[in-house]
Parts: C-alpha cells; sequence; structure tokens
C-alpha cells in the first residue's frame, strides 16, 4: 500500500514537471507566472540599484559650479539625471498605469452611459485608452533614452492631457448610428469650436494690448489666430471666422501675424518677445540656472 502511494506521489510530480501542452490554459498560466517573476526580479533590482549612492561626476560638477556662483542649464541638470530615471522607469511605468486607468475609466463611463455603449464597446474604447498612453509612454522613454534630448524635451514629452479624446472620434463614430451619432459629432464639434474661439480671443486680446490693432486688423487676426488654434480644424463653424480656413502651424501663424501688421507694431512686437525672454532669463538667473534649449517651444504664443 505505502508503496502505491509513494508511486502515485512520484507520478504527480513527474507529471508536473513536464512543460504544459502548448496552447492549453496551463502554458498560459506557465508563461504568465514566469513573466511576473521576472518583472518582480527586476524592479527589485532596479529599486535596490535606486537605493545606492550613484551620483555621477558630472552632477557633482554641477553643484560645484552652484557653489562658485555659475549659471547652469535645465538641459546640463537633466542629462545627469537620465540614468537615475532609467533606473527607476519600473516604477515610473506602474505609475502611469494607474494614473492613466483612472482616465480611462473616467472617459469610457462618461460615454458609456451617455450613448449607452454596451460591454464589448466599453472594453474597445478602454482599450484605445491604455493604447494612447503606451504610445505616449514610449515617446517619454525615447526621451531619457536619447543622448541629444534636452529639458524642453522632457516637458512636452509629458504635455499629454489624458481629457484630450479626439484620438477617439473616429472608434465612437463606429459604435453609434442615426441620432446619437449625430450628437455626437455636433457635441465633439462644438467643443472643439468653444475651444479655438477661447483660444483665439485670448490670443487678439493679448496681442492687441501689446501693438494696439486697428479694426480691420482685428477681424483678419482673428481668423489667422483661429486657423492656428490647437483643437482647429478645416471646417470647423468658429463665430467670426470667414475666409481662408486651412489649419496653420505656428510658424505659419506667427508669419501671417507679421505680414497682417504695420513696420511700427512689428517693432513694438520684436521688443516684447525680447523682453519676454530677458525676463524669462533673469527669473532664471534668480535660480543660478539658464534658459534650456528651444525654450520658446514651451509655449506656443511668443506674445
Amino acid at each position: 500500500m505505502l508503496g502505491l502511494v509513494v508511486g502515485a506521489f512520484g507520478g504527480f510530480l513527474f507529471s508536473n514537471s513536464l512543460p504544459p501542452e502548448v496552447g492549453s490554459v496551463e502554458e498560459e498560466l506557465e508563461l504568465l507566472r514566469n513573466s511576473n517573476a521576472q518583472n518582480e526580479r527586476r524592479l527589485r533590482s532596479y529599486q535596490r540599484n535606486a537605493r545606492r549612492d550613484t551620483t555621477p561626476d558630472e552632477l557633482r560638477r554641477l553643484a560645484r559650479d552652484v557653489r562658485d556662483g555659475k549659471d547652469i542649464s535645465p538641459d546640463d541638470l537633466f542629462a545627469t539625471m537620465k540614468p537615475w530615471m532609467r533606473q527607476m522607469s519600473p516604477i515610473f511605468e506602474r505609475m502611469r498605469e494607474v494614473n492613466e486607468e483612472d482616465w480611462a475609466d473616467v472617459r469610457t463611463s462618461e460615454w458609456a452611459r451617455q450613448y449607452d455603449l454596451n460591454a464589448s464597446q466599453r472594453a474597445q474604447l478602454k482599450e484605445w485608452f491604455r493604447a494612447q498612453g503606451a504610445e505616449r509612454a514610449k515617446a517619454l522613454v525615447d526621451v531619457i533614452e536619447s543622448k541629444n534630448s534636452g529639458f524642453v524635451d522632457l516637458i512636452r514629452a509629458t504635455e499629454y492631457d489624458w481629457k484630450d479624446a479626439r484620438g477617439a472620434d473616429k472608434l465612437m463614430e463606429g459604435f453609434l448610428k442615426g441620432d446619437q451619432l449625430e450628437e455626437f459629432k455636433s457635441g465633439r464639434l462644438a467643443e472643439r469650436a468653444e475651444s479655438v474661439q477661447h483660444e483665439a480671443d485670448r490670443n487678439l486680446s493679448r496681442l492687441d494690448g501689446i501693438v494696439a490693432l486697428d479694426s480691420k486688423q482685428h477681424e483678419q487676426l482673428f481668423g489667422v489666430l483661429s486657423r492656428g488654434a490647437e483643437d482647429y480644424q478645416p471646417g470647423l463653424n468658429v463665430d467670426g471666422l470667414a475666409g481662408e480656413n486651412s489649419a496653420l502651424d505656428r510658424g505659419q501663424r506667427d508669419a501671417e501675424i507679421r505680414a497682417t501688421l504695420r513696420p511700427d507694431q512689428i517693432e513694438k512686437l520684436d521688443e516684447h518677445q525680447r523682453n519676454r525672454r530677458a525676463e524669462a532669463e533673469k527669473e532664471m538667473r534668480r535660480m543660478m540656472m539658464t534658459l534650456p534649449k528651444d525654450w520658446d517651444l514651451l509655449d506656443r504664443d511668443t506674445f
């Protein structure tokens, strides 16, 4: 009897030592367990490394420059932080996943309730948000891994707003039909139009305060600033917008602005931009730092 029990137990152990059948549920579970174990080991390794004193020579040099009263650049500071950020990337990734999971839940629940989406549609919409998050995460990793990226590149790579779900419009339009589809399209267009008008009005007011626009310039530049707004798309119904309706990038927008201004107004705008940069440099010097490269790209507005 004892021999039978031992034999049966040995057979059980042997069967469990064999690899699971290809394509079986057991194989999927085994792969998942192995993957999780590897991730946990990798994370523990990163955490141990992060606790060590890994201050590079370059960071010590920057600290010495600060003590000596020399200005340093955010680009130099970011460069010294890249090795640490690479080590801590698993933790940053977990934080990102949690944050974006919350945003995906909020947006998915909102549209699911408003347009009566079924379970499959909700799952597809949430997966779209997750995929977008992974894409943005890759862009951030590319910045951290690059030897040539600077502080401004880091800021721009983290500017994505999860409340902005423009890219999901086509997916939603595939879910909806009839009145619901028209309601969704008109609602999204109204949101865009309101955003464009708000941005154009704000920038027009700022520009007017700098160069004192006349009434004709007001009308012309409202159109230019609308077409250069972040949310603008051709065919958008914006109050006060007439004539040419193609979208403008920042360079095109600024060229159109300067073409509309008189020479004396251009001088005022140039002086304002010089003063704006000088003020930014002054603020950075208070922190014993210089402006990063491509500083002007941090703000779409140059006035």
